[in-house]
């Protein structure tokens, strides 16, 4: 099975055309694309039916990361805001986030609480099945929306995860986990995990690595542009968010003439001010790629995999926010 983001052909507005063409066999009335709410802001998709007003945004690429999802709920806000106080003002409005991907129910619930509904590919699936719409849906969700896989056949990795408690008692556990969960969400392309390699003067520990030899795809482009040779990986099971010293720690272990320079830091939260700043001052001062993945990332991934996308997505969309950002 070959695990590849959905839809890789296809541009945003042929996906919009279809889930208009999808929203009128599913008996919304009138959908209508590409629909100005204001002044040079436009929507991708309203339909104005007699009881409430859909505005719906569609994303191309499946919000990944934390930042991604807000941004998308804070631009749907907007338009909201926009539509109320002119062409729509006075009618009940539904706010609607339609993306190819699959989040996590976590991410689901969290955007739910912000006023947004999310149609994401199991949802549009579901509806294509029932509109006699598989085939095109297929183009854009990927084949594995239809073949009977769900994220609850991800073997175990989910649950195991949920279940193991921060903090020191657990610490072996969790590096263990987390490489059994790499070498699920990335293996192949990488290679088997090598544990707890140490450099010749046994200092500058790792907790494990994933030998790179990619041939194509992101991560020879990680390998090519970053120095991605062995993907180095250390697990934090903190109960708080990384610092400084867990970063500088894995920097220590980068360098162009051993393991490369880019490397993952898995946690179970959201790393802190502290740590994001380091992270850029490597990257900056020595071209060093540290990227955090805390355990919402995991459950992406892990829900990306499961139906047949590509996990290291979100690393991607990561690197990208990091950039930008700078």
């Amino acid at each position: 099975m070959s695990f590849s983001s959905p839809g890789p052909e296809f541009r945003e507005a042929e996906f919009v055309q279809f889930l208009v063409e999808l929203l009128r066999r599913s008996g919304y009335q009138n959908p209508l694309p590409d629909v100005a709410v204001a002044a040079g802001k436009r929507v991708d998709i309203v339909v104005d039916s007699p009881h409430e007003i859909l505005l719906i945004e569609v994303k191309r690429n499946s919000p990944q990361t934390d930042r991604r999802v807000r941004e998308g709920v804070a631009q749907l806000k907007h338009y909201s805001s926009l539509a109320a106080n002119e062409v729509y003002a006075g009618r009940p409005q539904k706010l609607v986030l339609a993306i190819p991907g699959n989040l996590t129910e976590h991410t689901i619930r969290a955007v739910s609480r912000e006023g947004v509904t999310v149609w994401d590919g199991a949802w549009i699936a579901d509806k294509a099945a029932a509109a006699g719409l598989s085939d095109e849906a297929a183009r854009f969700l990927g084949e594995e929306q239809f073949s009977g896989t769900s994220a609850g056949q991800v073997p175990g990795m989910a649950e195991r995860l949920s279940a193991l408690p921060p903090g020191r008692p657990a610490w072996s556990a969790y590096q263990r986990l987390c490489r059994d969960i790499a070498e699920f969400l990335f293996c192949p392309p990488l290679r088997s995990a090598i544990w707890e390699s140490a450099n010749e003067a046994e200092i500058n520990k790792r907790d494990f690595i994933l030998p790179n030899y990619a041939t194509d795809g992101f991560w020879k482009f990680l390998r090519d542009e970053y120095e991605a040779h062995y993907v180095v990986v250390d697990a934090k099971n903190y109960k708080e968010g990384i610092e400084k010293e867990q970063v500088l720690q894995i920097a220590n272990y980068l360098s162009r003439h051993g393991t490369g320079l880019f490397a993952l830091i898995m946690t179970r939260k959201e790393a802190k001010q502290s740590a994001l700043y380091t992270i850029r001052e490597q990257w900056i001062l020595h071209q060093k790629m540290i990227v955090t993945l805390h355990d919402r990332d995991v459950m992406q991934m892990l829900t990306d995999k499961s139906f047949g996308n590509d996990p290291a997505e979100l690393v991607r969309q990561k690197i990208e926010d990091f950039r930008l950002s700078i």
